[in-house]
Protein backbone atom coordinates (compact mmCIF):
# COMPACT_ATOMS: atom_id res chain seq x y z
CA UNK A 1 0.00 0.00 0.00
CA UNK A 2 2.76 2.55 0.75
CA UNK A 3 4.33 1.68 -2.35
CA UNK A 4 1.04 2.12 -4.77
CA UNK A 5 1.43 5.72 -2.14
CA UNK A 6 4.81 7.06 -3.08
CA UNK A 7 4.45 6.20 -7.29
CA UNK A 8 0.98 7.99 -6.98
CA UNK A 9 2.74 10.94 -4.92
CA UNK A 10 5.85 10.68 -7.58
CA UNK A 11 4.08 10.86 -10.61
CA UNK A 12 1.89 13.71 -9.56
CA UNK A 13 4.76 15.52 -8.83
CA UNK A 14 6.27 14.93 -12.17
CA UNK A 15 3.04 16.15 -13.46
CA UNK A 16 2.92 19.55 -11.75
CA UNK A 17 6.63 19.77 -12.68
CA UNK A 18 6.11 19.24 -16.51
CA UNK A 19 2.95 21.81 -15.96
CA UNK A 20 4.84 24.32 -14.27
CA UNK A 21 8.06 23.85 -16.90
CA UNK A 22 5.52 24.07 -19.57
CA UNK A 23 3.93 27.38 -18.62
CA UNK A 24 6.99 29.02 -17.24
CA UNK A 25 8.75 28.54 -20.95
CA UNK A 26 6.07 29.21 -23.06
CA UNK A 27 7.06 32.16 -25.52
CA UNK A 28 5.87 36.04 -23.70
CA UNK A 29 5.06 38.52 -25.71
CA UNK A 30 6.12 42.38 -26.27
CA UNK A 31 2.39 43.42 -26.85
CA UNK A 32 1.88 42.39 -23.18
CA UNK A 33 4.13 45.91 -22.29
CA UNK A 34 2.16 48.25 -24.62
CA UNK A 35 -0.77 49.72 -25.63
CA UNK A 36 -1.81 51.69 -28.00
CA UNK A 37 -2.73 54.95 -25.86
CA UNK A 38 1.26 54.58 -24.44
CA UNK A 39 3.67 56.68 -26.03
CA UNK A 40 7.51 55.15 -27.61
CA UNK A 41 10.62 56.46 -27.28
CA UNK A 42 12.97 54.45 -28.96
CA UNK A 43 17.43 54.75 -28.90
CA UNK A 44 19.33 52.49 -31.51
CA UNK A 45 22.98 51.99 -30.48
CA UNK A 46 25.47 50.20 -32.49
CA UNK A 47 29.04 49.68 -31.92
CA UNK A 48 32.02 48.56 -33.90
CA UNK A 49 35.76 48.94 -34.66
CA UNK A 50 36.76 51.45 -37.36
CA UNK A 51 40.34 51.52 -38.87
CA UNK A 52 41.31 50.64 -35.35
CA UNK A 53 38.96 52.97 -33.48
CA UNK A 54 36.15 51.97 -31.61
CA UNK A 55 32.50 53.89 -32.18
CA UNK A 56 29.46 54.03 -30.97
CA UNK A 57 26.39 55.27 -33.57
CA UNK A 58 23.46 56.57 -31.57
CA UNK A 59 20.07 57.55 -32.96
CA UNK A 60 16.90 58.27 -30.96
CA UNK A 61 13.05 58.63 -31.74
CA UNK A 62 11.75 60.78 -29.19
CA UNK A 63 8.64 61.53 -31.17
CA UNK A 64 6.95 58.63 -33.17
CA UNK A 65 4.15 59.34 -35.38
CA UNK A 66 1.17 57.36 -35.33
CA UNK A 67 1.83 55.13 -37.97
CA UNK A 68 5.23 54.65 -36.78
CA UNK A 69 3.53 53.16 -33.47
CA UNK A 70 1.04 50.91 -35.30
CA UNK A 71 4.02 49.51 -36.98
CA UNK A 72 5.79 48.91 -33.84
CA UNK A 73 2.81 47.50 -32.37
CA UNK A 74 2.36 45.00 -35.27
CA UNK A 75 5.69 44.27 -34.94
CA UNK A 76 5.25 43.05 -31.04
CA UNK A 77 2.52 40.84 -32.08
CA UNK A 78 4.89 39.35 -34.20
CA UNK A 79 7.60 38.93 -32.33
CA UNK A 80 7.87 36.90 -28.48
CA UNK A 81 10.45 35.97 -26.34
CA UNK A 82 11.07 33.22 -23.55
CA UNK A 83 12.29 32.81 -20.13
CA UNK A 84 15.83 31.39 -19.01
CA UNK A 85 16.44 29.47 -15.90
CA UNK A 86 18.17 32.95 -15.11
CA UNK A 87 15.11 34.57 -15.33
CA UNK A 88 13.97 34.56 -11.42
CA UNK A 89 17.07 35.39 -10.35
CA UNK A 90 18.90 37.65 -12.98
CA UNK A 91 19.11 41.58 -12.83
CA UNK A 92 19.12 43.26 -15.78
CA UNK A 93 22.94 43.31 -17.07
CA UNK A 94 23.67 41.29 -20.11
CA UNK A 95 26.94 40.21 -21.39
CA UNK A 96 28.03 39.63 -24.98
CA UNK A 97 25.25 41.89 -26.10
CA UNK A 98 26.31 41.99 -29.72
CA UNK A 99 26.84 45.00 -32.08
CA UNK A 100 23.06 46.32 -31.51
CA UNK A 101 21.52 46.92 -28.60
CA UNK A 102 17.37 48.33 -29.52
CA UNK A 103 16.04 50.27 -25.89
CA UNK A 104 12.17 50.64 -26.40
CA UNK A 105 10.81 52.92 -23.38
CA UNK A 106 7.21 52.61 -22.49
CA UNK A 107 5.50 55.81 -21.05
CA UNK A 108 1.85 56.73 -20.00
CA UNK A 109 2.11 60.55 -20.31
CA UNK A 110 5.24 61.31 -17.76
CA UNK A 111 5.26 57.83 -16.21
CA UNK A 112 7.77 54.58 -17.58
CA UNK A 113 5.63 51.74 -18.05
CA UNK A 114 7.93 49.23 -19.32
CA UNK A 115 11.11 49.36 -20.67
CA UNK A 116 12.28 46.79 -23.19
CA UNK A 117 16.12 46.43 -24.05
CA UNK A 118 17.36 43.89 -27.19
CA UNK A 119 20.24 43.23 -28.20
CA UNK A 120 21.08 41.87 -31.46
CA UNK A 121 22.26 38.49 -29.74
CA UNK A 122 18.93 37.37 -28.70
CA UNK A 123 19.50 38.44 -24.91
CA UNK A 124 17.05 40.65 -23.65
CA UNK A 125 15.91 42.09 -21.00
CA UNK A 126 12.39 43.53 -19.92
CA UNK A 127 11.55 45.50 -16.75
CA UNK A 128 15.09 44.45 -15.69
CA UNK A 129 14.59 40.67 -15.83
CA UNK A 130 16.39 38.94 -18.73
CA UNK A 131 14.68 36.88 -21.16
CA UNK A 132 16.11 35.13 -24.81
CA UNK A 133 14.53 36.15 -27.94
CA UNK A 134 15.05 34.12 -31.15
CA UNK A 135 15.24 36.44 -34.16
CA UNK A 136 16.22 39.46 -32.07
CA UNK A 137 18.88 40.93 -35.19
CA UNK A 138 15.71 40.49 -37.76
CA UNK A 139 13.27 42.61 -34.73
CA UNK A 140 15.49 45.43 -34.34
CA UNK A 141 16.37 46.02 -38.16
CA UNK A 142 12.07 46.16 -38.86
CA UNK A 143 12.09 48.17 -35.78
CA UNK A 144 14.12 50.48 -37.31
CA UNK A 145 13.06 50.28 -41.02
CA UNK A 146 9.40 51.02 -39.29
CA UNK A 147 10.70 54.21 -37.70
CA UNK A 148 12.31 55.77 -41.13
Amino acid sequence: MKKKHFYLVGVGGVVILLIFLITYFKPLSFADNVSNNNQLKIVLNELGVRKGEPYINSVDWQTITTEQHSAILALFDKYTYKRTFVTLFSGSSISGSGNKTLSIYVYNDTSLLSSLFVSSSGKITVNKKRYNMENAEQFIEQVVEALK
